[in-house]
């Protein structure tokens, strides 16, 4: 007989053990990326906790990295609180005061963003988003301005030291302003419009690279250029165009009204506020060499959800004679990585959120972006897995209704803010997350 049996019969005796083997290193392997890793969000469950309760219509959380701890919350009739996580506090002096120059005319306008410089101990510099009181074209203007402190302590901002650094005409209607503001990585400002208001973009402002409706802005106003309060980075993808407006990043959105940017893994989240069938979130790179050469553009109003948007709403699959003005066939929309339909429930609004980089939870949250629908408090947990994949529980738990924004302290822990509005109590919450089980 030949060795050559012999030995074949070896190994395929040997081979199952082997296998064997091979299946319990690869598990355990699995398990322990597990231990070291956050959990699924399918076995992620989210809470909270009242920490403050102002009565107020509260509407944004800015937070200076100036070592003090404090958060900056903003009272929507125009004002800039002070707030004290150590000691749920609230300060009664607020910060800033501009109820004189704020708009409140209809439930969506008012003071809508806050932001403190980057190194706010050095550079002690406030900016603000709000919808200016005016009359003609100047009424309801979508408004960023800052305020030079003389040093990150004071307690109390002059109104009078306003500079107005940018605006964009929005007086035809009262709804969709975004309003969001964000330091990026960069140290450039991003800000968020929405489209011009009313419904389905009679202005086509979304589409429309002219103006600034509809876009996430992306500025230096750490500096000023050519007589303006700030400058035009250089890797804005219309920096050079001669038609298009310099300042746009993204476009195609119709109500941006929360965004946040994660610096670790240098993307932005937006939450986009929907008609009546669609509500999106959606999730792209700031890093320049991830950008498409036109910048990002979501699709509104040629789209909503991962939906064509018709016109009228019960138009369904018959002709509408608006679809081609709407839609450019060699435009390249980007698709949100979540959407959730509005048929036959009580959800309304999406209120984006923020992803979790505390401490606490970071054994089983880190790296989660959690966000909210307005009317429900329904909450909604993505994480992004590897390839661009998004893992989404769409049911990771129910927190208060009438969430307005999110925001995480120096240390990464997140709060959220509710409007006054029933059921809402205009109250701060602090974000908790537990093993769903």
């Amino acid at each position: 007989m030949s060795a050559t049996p012999v030995l074949r019969r070896l190994r395929l005796a040997l081979m199952p053990p082997l296998l064997l083997v091979a299946a319990v290193a690869t598990s355990a392997a699995a398990q322990a990326d597990r231990d070291d890793g956050p959990l699924p969000v399918s076995e992620l469950q989210v809470g909270s906790e009242v920490v403050a309760t102002t009565g107020l219509r509260l509407s944004a959380i800015g937070t200076p990295d100036d070592g003090s701890g404090r958060l900056f919350v903003v009272d929507k009739a125009g004002r800039v609180l002070v707030f004290h996580p150590d000691t749920g506090v609230v300060d009664a002096q607020p910060l800033l005061d501009l109820t004189g120059r704020v708009s409140t005319a209809g439930n969506e306008r008012g003071l809508l963003g806050v932001a403190p410089s980057p190194d706010f101990e050095e550079t002690h510099t406030l900016f603000v988003s709000y919808t200016a009181i005016g009359t003609g074209v100047e009424n309801g203007a979508l408004t960023v301005s800052r305020f030079v402190l003389d040093d990150a302590g004071q307690t109390i901002i002059d109104p009078a030291t306003e500079q107005r650094v940018i605006r964009q005409q929005h007086n035809l209607n009262s709804n969709h302003n975004g309003g969001d503001l964000m330091f990026g990585p960069d140290g450039y400002l991003y800000w968020s419009t929405g489209d011009g208001g009313s419904a389905d973009d009679p202005l086509y402002g979304a589409q429309n690279l002219s103006t600034l409706l509809g876009k996430i802005v992306r500025i230096d106003v750490m500096r000023e250029c050519d007589g303006r309060l700030y400058c035009i980075p250089k890797d804005n993808p219309f920096a050079r165009s001669t038609i298009a407006r310099p300042e746009i990043w993204a476009w195609g959105l119709r109500n941006p009204w929360r965004f946040s940017i994660d610096e670790r893994s240098d993307s932005m989240w937006i939450g986009d506020v929907g008609q009546n069938r669609w509500e999106e979130i959606n999730h792209v790179s700031i890093d320049d060499d991830d950008q498409p050469r036109d910048g990002w553009n979501f699709g509104w109003s040629c789209r909503e959800g991962d939906d064509l948007h018709r016109q009228p709403a019960n138009a369904g699959e018959g002709p509408d004679p608006f679809l081609d003005i709407r839609c450019n066939p060699r435009a390249e929309y980007t698709d949100p990585v979540y959407a959730y339909g509005l048929a036959g429930n009580d959800r309304c609004a999406v209120m984006g959120g923020l992803v979790y980089r505390g401490e606490e939870f970071e054994d089983i949250a880190d790296g989660t972006y959690v966000a909210a629908d307005y009317c429900t408090g329904q909450a909604f947990a993505i994480q992004e897995g590897r390839r661009g994949r998004h893992d989404v529980n769409d049911a990771v738990g129910m927190l208060p209704a009438r969430i307005t924004s999110f925001g995480a302290d120096a240390d990464g822990e997140v709060y959220f803010v509710t409007d006054a509005i029933a059921p809402g109590a205009g109250a701060i919450h602090r974000l908790t997350f537990a093993p769903a089980g």
